[in-house]
C-alpha cells in the first residue's frame, strides 16, 4: 500500500478505539514497535497522563514511573515539543543535564532509548507529542534511518494531529477531576455569552443564589479563582465554544 494511502485511510475512522489501533498498526509498519500520542488542549494544560488525551504501546511501568515522578518537568522531548514544531531524533545526545540523563537511562531500562519525537501543534492551541520508538533497533544505524525517513515521519503527524482533533474534545470534559453537571455547564456556556448571575437566574428559572452556587462548583472543578478563568479553561479544553 502507498504511503499517502496509509494514511488517509485514518481519516475514515469515527471509532477512537479502531482509530487508535490503526495509528499503532502503521507505526509498526513504518520501523517503529512501540508508539505514544499524547495531546493537551491547550499549553496551559500540564504534560501529565491523568490531564492529556493519550494513547501509546510503552511499557505501563514506565508510564507509571514516568507521571508519578513528574520526569515531564525536566524531560528536554517535552521541552522540545512546547517550543518547536520541527522533529527530534531520540538519542542520548539530547539529555544533557543530571536529571535528563537519569530520565534517559531508566527509560532505556523500559526499551525506550531510539527514535524519534514529532511536536504536534493544532491551530487553536492544542499541544503534544507523537513519539515514535524502536525496541529492537538502536544506535547510530536508526538514528540515520529515520533521519532518511523523516518527510514520510512528518507526513505521518500530520494526518494524526489532524485526525485526533475529532476525538480530543470530547475527552476533554471526561479529563476533569469531577465532572460538570448537565446544569453547571449550562451555566457556563450562559457565561461564555457574557451573562451575569442574575440574568442566568431568569433564563433557567432559579434563583440568582442557585446560580452563584453552581458558579463556585465550576471554580473549584476547574481549580481557578473566577469565573472568567474558568471559562477561559473550558474554552481551551473545548468544553464551551467561545461566543
Amino acid at each position: 500500500m502507498k504511503t499517502i494511502e496509509r494514511f488517509t485511510e485514518l481519516l475514515s475512522y469515527t471509532c477512537v478505539e479502531d482509530w487508535r489501533d490503526r495509528m499503532f498498526q502503521i507505526s509498526n509498519e513504518l520501523g517503529y514497535e512501540r508508539s505514544l500520542l499524547a495531546m493537551l488542549p491547550d499549553r496551559d494544560t500540564p504534560f501529565e497522563a491523568g490531564l492529556a488525551f493519550l494513547h501509546t504501546t510503552y511499557p505501563s511501568g514506565w508510564l507509571d514511573k514516568y507521571d508519578n515522578e513528574k520526569m515531564a518537568h525536566v524531560d528536554p522531548a517535552v521541552s522540545h515539543c512546547v517550543s518547536k514544531s520541527i522533529p527530534l531524533i531520540l538519542s542520548p545526545d539530547i539529555f544533557s543535564t543530571h536529571k535528563q540523563k537519569e530520565v534517559y537511562e531508566e527509560s532505556c531500562g523500559y526499551g525506550i532509548c531510539a527514535g524519534v519525537i514529532l511536536p504536534l501543534h493544532g491551530v487553536n492551541g492544542e499541544m503534544g507529542m507523537l513519539c515514535l520508538v524502536s525496541d529492537t533497533r538502536s544506535g547510530r544505524k536508526l538514528e540515520c534511518e529515520t533521519a532518511r525517513n523523516i518527510p514520510e515521519l512528518t507526513l505521518f503527524r500530520d494526518f494524526i494531529l489532524e485526525t485526533s482533533l475529532r476525538f480530543l474534545k470530547p475527552s476533554a470534559l471526561a479529563k476533569l477531576p469531577v465532572p460538570l453537571t448537565p446544569r453547571e455547564l449550562e451555566c457556563l456556556k450562559w457565561i461564555a455569552t457574557g451573562k451575569s448571575s442574575w440574568d442566568i437566574g431568569r433564563i433557567l428559572n432559579c434563583t440568582e443564589k442557585t446560580v452563584n452556587f453552581h458558579v463556585t462548583n465550576i471554580r473549584q472543578k476547574f481549580g481557578t479563582v473566577t469565573r472568567h478563568q474558568a471559562l477561559v479553561k473550558a474554552i481551551g479544553m473545548g468544553i464551551v465554544d467561545p461566543m
